[in-house]
């Protein structure tokens, strides 16, 4: 059982480091969803620091709880933010079904769709997994492990960041309709 756990809180770390790492090399793409949910009155700047805020949260909490499993807080944080995957899924397919999600910033050519709502959902469940009491020897980790392991998620969101802006340096604008 503890290997499935560890499995599970591992997906979800890389996830997370490679959601918010992405989301960082075009927090302006991103910024675009995030206005979806958030009321037009806020001012641009204030929309693009939430924008980051959240790249940098999910890339945070990603890199905490793959460096530090024995904090069974961080599950609990992971599992809430799952849950908030699930909501945004579920309002954006209410009520802005077909819209880019940017879930994984230019990564990702996911939409607001069902489809969507049913990953966020097995992410959520795999966080519910997650939550599962490991054994405290499952947990140690030395600090050479640890320091290897950050080194490890900070190529994988490095990796992210750069694949991420090279797709949406290498996407061809929209042509535009010219009225004949």
């Amino acid at each position: 059982m503890d290997v499935l756990v560890l499995c599970a809180k591992t997906a979800l770390a890389c996830l997370l480091i490679v959601a918010g790492g992405a989301k960082l090399s075009d927090p302006a793409s991103f910024v675009s969803t995030v206005r979806l949910f958030i009321p037009l009155r806020i001012a641009w700047p204030w929309l693009s620091a939430i924008a980051v805020g959240v790249s940098l949260g999910e890339l945070a909490v990603g890199l905490a709880s793959l460096t530090l499993p024995a904090i069974t807080a961080l599950n609990a944080l992971v599992f809430a933010i799952a849950c908030a995957f699930v909501a945004a899924s579920a309002m954006g397919y209410a009520f802005h079904r077909g819209r880019s999600c940017r879930c994984f910033g230019a990564l990702s050519q996911r939409r607001f769709d069902a489809a969507g709502i049913l990953r966020s959902a097995v992410i959520a469940g795999v966080a519910a997994v997650a939550l599962a009491h490991v054994t405290a020897a499952a947990l140690q980790l030395d600090t050479t492990t640890r320091m290897l392991l950050l080194a490890a998620a900070g190529l994988l969101a490095l990796a992210a960041f750069t694949a991420a802006r090279a797709r949406s340096a290498g996407r061809e604008p929209e042509p535009e309709v010219v009225a004949q």
